[in-house]
């Protein structure tokens, strides 16, 4: 099976002497009689298209490269369409056999029909498809049950999609451009049309309508990442956890999040801390304290406002999280002033950033709802050895995707920051013993006054 690449052919080729030959060779592969005006109009522009097609959604088991699965008979449910073109004996055969299972809904007649204002067209509304096979690849990837399998491999099709789109597709369309016009290979020395589509006065001409009639949406723009400063939320001592073997949650050596839901917080679960010194002072007559660290908390201005709101529905008490946030994003005091913002202490560094919703009291994370396989299928995200991804912008995606889920834990998602001061908390434990301990041989200043301010044990002062 090829994995449908074609970098470096620099031109185009022509699957259809190879098809038309196989087809001889093996009779029962020819099962193409879609209808041009029945084309899907995912369809990437070449020869072979999907039309009215069967339904089953088969075609990937011969051609995972080349076919892809539609939505149209419902959420998980349609049509079979072509978003690789083959470039090469090997893929044709592929393709031809993928197709098979379409039923009769496949054609390989699209040369007869594609023209060079339709193709620059396509390529121009390409956005709208990048939008529903982004929006779909999502809802497939959080299927669950007896078909779970099916529609993951169903969802890498689009994700192989958009990024075809993003890769190949163009040097691919130019190719195909030429062959359209000269119905020849590229010689060496000449060159590729470009896909820009000619100004309208230019012309003269109005341009061609859009492939499948479908009303063109624009091409879909990445918003620019929000600025907001984040805001100190609180403090908190922790001890990060080891996390291996197979499961939902990511491999880490050294697991750490604001959440209770994975890891053991100093002295005990649920402390936040106005401030650091609180925090470590609350840890010192602990004992264990080796892998212990600080951390503080930041959550963007805004979504600070979303945050503080959940926790007044939940109506919990949460002094240190309302007092740093409410403040920072309420009203203002009596006098007109906002209360000034809390700094982050010094020394401390920014060691990654994660997902969060606030419920019940608790702060939840999304490494424990069954988000990480789903999102790193649907965005290829990554995490760190301390389960942690690497960018605001990577968790406002994840939050911002997580939020449009129906079937996991009804909370507000948001992308948070943590700081860790890389230094071990120093430990006061003095171990309780049922022995006399032996005075040291030498002993400090305030060893000596406490002993002096003793009473005698028999009696005297």
């Amino acid at each position: 099976m090829d994995n449908g690449n074609h970098d470096g052919l620099g031109g185009y080729w022509d699957p259809l002497p190879t098809a038309r030959r196989l087809l001889i060779e093996y009779p029962n592969l020819d099962q193409f009689g879609g209808l041009w005006q029945e084309r899907n109009w995912r369809n990437v522009p070449g020869p072979f298209y999907g039309a009215d097609t069967d339904s089953m959604q088969m075609g990937r088991h011969d051609a995972p490269f080349h076919i892809a699965y539609d939505d149209d008979h419902g959420p998980l449910d349609g049509r079979e369409f072509v978003f690789r073109q083959p470039v090469g004996p090997v893929q044709t055969y592929d393709l031809l056999s993928g197709c098979f299972f379409g039923h009769g809904g496949f054609a390989m007649d699209g040369d007869d029909h594609w023209t060079a204002p339709a193709v620059r067209e396509w390529w121009q509304e390409r956005g709208q498809v990048r939008e529903w096979a982004f929006g779909v690849s999502s809802r497939w990837s959080r299927t669950r049950g007896k078909y779970r399998e099916h529609y993951r491999d169903a969802a890498q099709g689009l994700r192989d999609y958009t990024a075809y789109l993003d890769h190949g597709l163009e040097e691919y369309l130019r190719g195909y451009l030429f062959w359209l016009a000269e119905r020849r290979p590229r010689r060496a020395g000449e060159s590729l049309p470009r896909l820009e589509r000619p100004r309208s006065g230019a012309t003269g001409q109005p341009s061609a309508a859009a492939p499948g009639g479908r009303t063109p949406l624009p091409t879909a723009r990445v918003p620019a990442p929000n600025a907001a400063k984040p805001l100190l939320a609180g403090y908190f001592v922790a001890i990060p956890e080891l996390i291996t073997g197979p499961g939902a949650i990511p491999g880490a050596a050294r697991l750490i999040t604001a959440s209770d839901c994975l890891i053991d917080r100093l002295p005990q679960d649920g402390c936040w801390f106005d401030t650091a010194q609180e925090a470590l002072a609350a840890c010192t007559s602990l004992q264990g304290l080796e892998d212990a660290r600080l951390y503080a908390l930041l959550v963007p201005a805004d979504h600070a406002a979303r945050f503080v709101a959940d926790i007044h529905a939940a109506a919990t008490y949460e002094p240190v999280l309302l007092t740093h946030l409410d403040s920072q994003v309420g009203e203002k005091d009596g006098h007109g002033d906002r209360t000034p913002v809390p700094k982050v202490a010094e020394g401390g560094r920014e060691i990654g950033w994660e997902v969060l919703g606030y419920d019940c009291g608790l702060l939840h994370t999304w490494l424990c709802n069954d988000l990480h396989q789903d999102a790193v299928l649907t965005f290829g995200v990554t995490t760190d050895a301390r389960g942690l991804l690497p960018s605001r912008d990577a968790a406002e995606r994840v939050a911002a995707w997580a939020n449009t889920l129906g079937d996991i834990k009804p909370v507000t998602w948001f992308p948070a920051a943590l700081i860790e001061w890389d230094t071990p908390i120093e430990s006061r434990f003095v171990p309780i013993t049922t022995e006399a301990p032996q005075p040291p041989p030498q002993q400090s200043w305030w060893q000596r006054l406490i002993r002096q301010a003793q009473p005698d044990s028999r009696g005297g002062a």
